[in-house]
């Protein structure tokens, strides 16, 4: 038995890595103690209420985070600079900072100007008194932090490890975490990562060993191993799907576009015979931006178009102000692509997670709206989603007009045999489908650094 630190910075790692019990599981192998911010807006869950052990809380200096949060605004713009996305990532922190900001950190990210600055933030910043203290209490073995890279404790913890010798194992969020983000402080002992894409990220972009770059699927995908808790059918039967319709998932984005007038394209082609024997089925994101002139999808009378159950109250609470992230159950997910037969998003991560089910997919990429919205237009130019169009069959919409006849040719491409199996197998290079369970590889991986002797009758 090892004892174990693991620090929740933020309700999507919450969500993807407690909640879906994988890291839950460590507590019936070893000591966990579980480490929270102290009252901090990134984690809105009382650790009180969780599923969970024994656990402790931090308080979070706002300064010292200010000061972090410069820093890294000139490690990525540093780390970016003369890479493939370096056009698009810029235009994104131009409109994310703002122009003053943004001149400001792009000034001292040059090679010079950066490690001077460097110095001097982190010596304004200051030792994470806080963190040293838990260590030098707790002792632990090992260091676990989900993460996406960047955040409360991603940079005290590298340094507070290192400085006791005590492995830091950080745990990837999500497939883009490697392209886009920096280490400001130094890199963790192990980076667990979703697949061989993200491996060659890491260790390109972030410095990392190969050696020390793990790869071990996702977190928050290991229920779509198991078979769906709903038969697709008894899904389809529940909301009413007519026998025979084709369902066309369209999956919506956390940027902000006019989805509702996407349905409603899809509505009218329905109905005018273009897309015959089709019923689509709208899943709006769980964390989707406000979109000010859209209309509201309940205020619309839909013949052809449904919400998927689990997701109506989110976006009614949503359509009235509330901006609080949804976790949504990935188990519920998994029943919706189980039981749809095509898959169309403007750009999410649920391409990816259609594509592992087999599904046909299609990208919804106009110019004429992404000019309009600068984190998805960034976002599309980013080197994992167009790796990932490199690597794997998703149609590509490049045309408001054209969606219909896309979303047609989509639902075709579902009927010809052979498809689900290629997809799985493109998307395996950027999520890893081996036998082994994420717990389980962890699990090893956490003895291994800790000297725990290898568990009975485990895998190697």
């Amino acid at each position: 038995m090892a004892k174990l630190l693991v620090f929740i910075d933020h309700d999507i790692t919450l969500r993807h890595f407690v909640l879906s019990g994988v890291l839950s599981a460590l507590e019936d192998e070893h000591d966990v103690v579980w480490v929270f911010p102290e009252r901090h807006r990134r984690v809105s869950h009382r650790p009180a209420d969780l599923p969970i052990g024994r656990h402790r809380t931090l308080p979070i200096s706002e300064s010292r985070l200010h000061g972090y949060r410069r820093l890294y605004h000139a490690s990525v713009l540093r780390m970016l600079r003369g890479t493939r996305d370096e056009r698009a990532i810029f235009a994104f922190w131009r409109e994310m900072l703002g122009a003053r900001a943004f001149w400001a950190s792009w000034a001292v990210s040059w090679p010079g100007p950066y490690h001077l600055y460097r110095r001097r933030m982190l010596a304004r910043i200051g030792e994470p008194e806080h963190v040293n203290a838990l260590l030098d209490e707790e002792k632990p073995d090992v260091i676990v932090h989900p993460t996406v890279l960047e955040g409360l404790f991603v940079s005290d913890l590298v340094h507070a490890g290192r400085a006791r010798g005590v492995p830091t194992v950080f745990l990837m969020n999500s497939w883009d975490n490697p392209a886009v983000k920096a280490m400001t402080v130094g890199t963790p002992d192990r980076l667990v990562v979703w697949g061989e894409h993200s491996r060659t990220l890491a260790h390109e972009r972030l410095g990392i060993p190969l050696a020390n770059i793990l790869v071990f699927g996702a977190a928050q995908f290991e229920v779509y191993r198991r078979l769906p808790r709903e038969a697709p059918a008894a899904y389809r039967a529940r909301l009413g799907i007519p026998a025979g319709h084709q369902v066309l998932l369209y999956a919506g984005s956390s940027k902000g576009l006019d989805e509702t007038a996407h349905l409603a394209a899809l509505e009218s082609a329905i109905e005018a015979g273009r897309l015959p024997r089709c019923t689509v089925l709208y899943r709006p994101h769980p964390w989707r931006a406000r979109l000010e002139t859209e209309a509201d999808f309940f205020a619309r009378g839909w013949r052809h178009v449904m919400m998927a159950p689990d997701m109506a109250e989110y976006y009614r609470r949503h359509r009235a102000g509330d901006a609080s992230m949804y976790l949504a159950d990935y188990a519920e997910t998994h029943v919706t692509l189980s039981a749809v037969d095509a898959v169309v998003s403007p750009l999410s991560t649920i391409l990816l997670e259609a594509g592992l089910h087999g599904k046909p997919i299609l990208a919804y990429l106009p110019d004429e709206d992404m000019t309009q919205n600068v984190a998805i237009f960034s976002m599309a130019k980013t080197v994992h989603f167009r790796d990932f169009f490199e690597r794997v069959d998703c149609v590509q919409c490049e045309r408001p007009d054209a969606l219909v006849d896309d979303c047609a040719r989509l639902l075709d491409k579902g009927t010809r045999p052979g498809v689900a199996e290629r997809l799985r197998q493109q998307c395996a290079f950027f999520v890893d489908a081996g036998e082994r369970s994420y717990a389980d590889r962890l699990d090893e991986l956490v003895r291994s650094l800790s000297g725990a002797p290898t568990r009975p009758g485990a895998a190697r």
